[in-house]
């Protein structure tokens, strides 16, 4: 079997999408399975007609036994889709829906929803990260559920987390400053607390929207908080291991997930989880990894980061507990191996 693995953009982006992209193509090529990428240029999830046409004259160089086409680019592109269906069986990796995405006009949700709907109608079938986000194609696109699977994203194991060296509490986001992460909710919870000892560390693309980071700054300059909240922008590798190992809360209050690896990677390390029932998020977060609240809800986010900052015992605890469940995480090597598989079974 050969697949054909179609991307917008750069697979290289420091995104929880991409990077589940990249996990399961290294995957692949480490156990011998033969895959092709491809990258399409353009303005994604809103390519103009230059955009499409690239795309389009490339088809006679795409071929294999079956595509796995990311969401952003088919949902976007349904001609695209379509014109690739009449040459092998296309599956759609859908991250989240398109227009699930927070701080969309109702006029380009409903755009991205038609879009994506149409591009799915070319497709064999559809991977979710979770089944959150398979309730929510079938539900959103009326998409047969029989042809909806889940591939959990892997997790890398890791020591776990040894937390403050000093006595003030870490706490860690990791995300890209865009509305959907909730970073405007979380100052503004942060700002209640200001009386007591903390420190946030968030690391993320910080230009996916210039307005928004610029807006998030002043705001914590205006607060006089410049001196405990820092954006560190997008780090490597050894960097955020780093930052999970001298975490003690992880906190990212989004207002929406397809999965959130970055949860699970806090829970494998032992560090307790401050997010929000959205999405996919308390599927991925257990009830006794942490606390999880209203999302958009200031007021209880403040509740909970104050619980957690000033109960050392009631981290100690959430922390034990993480480790306990650890091992119901899959390895990106289990991911992989599910996700071939299933193609397998699809072409």
């Amino acid at each position: 079997m050969e697949i054909l693995f179609i991307i917008p953009g750069d697979i290289n982006l420091p995104t929880g999408g991409y990077r589940y992209d990249r996990e399961i193509l290294r995957q692949w090529k480490a156990a011998g399975i033969a895959v092709k990428l491809v990258s399409l240029e353009g303005n994604f999830p809103f390519p103009d007609e230059t955009d499409r046409a690239k795309a389009l004259a490339r088809m006679p160089e795409l071929t294999g036994d079956i595509a796995v086409i990311d969401g952003l680019a088919g949902g976007a592109m349904p001609e695209f889709a379509s014109a690739l269906s009449g040459k092998m069986p296309v599956i759609a990796l859908i991250h989240h829906p398109l227009c699930l995405e927070n701080g969309l006009t109702d006029r380009l949700a409903d755009q991205l929803k038609i879009s994506e709907k149409s591009g799915l109608s070319h497709c064999s079938g559809v991977i979710t990260p979770s089944p959150a986000t398979a309730r929510a194609v079938r539900e959103i696109f009326a998409f047969d559920e029989k042809r909806i699977h889940t591939v959990l994203p892997g997790v890398e194991r890791s020591n776990p987390a040894r937390g403050s060296t000093d006595g003030t509490p870490n706490l860690l986001c990791i995300g890209s400053v865009i509305e959907r992460k909730g970073h405007r909710y979380l100052i503004e919870a942060l700002a209640k607390l200001r009386h007591l000892d903390w420190r946030l560390d968030c690391i993320g693309l910080i230009t996916s929207d210039n307005s928004l980071f610029t807006e998030l700054d002043t705001r914590i300059r205006d607060l006089e908080l410049a001196d405990r909240i820092v954006f560190h922008g997008p780090v490597d590798t050894e960097e955020i291991e780093k930052a999970y190992l001298s975490a003690d809360i992880f906190v990212l209050p989004s207002l929406h997930e397809g999965y959130g690896m970055v949860y699970a990677e806090a829970i494998v390390r032992g560090i307790p989880v401050i997010g929000t029932t959205a999405g996919a998020i308390p599927e991925t977060v257990p009830d006794v990894c942490g606390l999880l609240v209203e999302p958009g809800n200031t007021d209880e986010l403040a509740a909970a980061m104050e619980r957690m900052i000033t109960d050392h015992d009631l981290r100690s605890r959430y922390s034990q507990n993480c480790l306990q469940a650890e091992p119901g995480f899959p390895t990106w090597q289990e991911s992989a191996t599910r996700f071939a598989k299933l193609l397998e079974d699809l072409s």
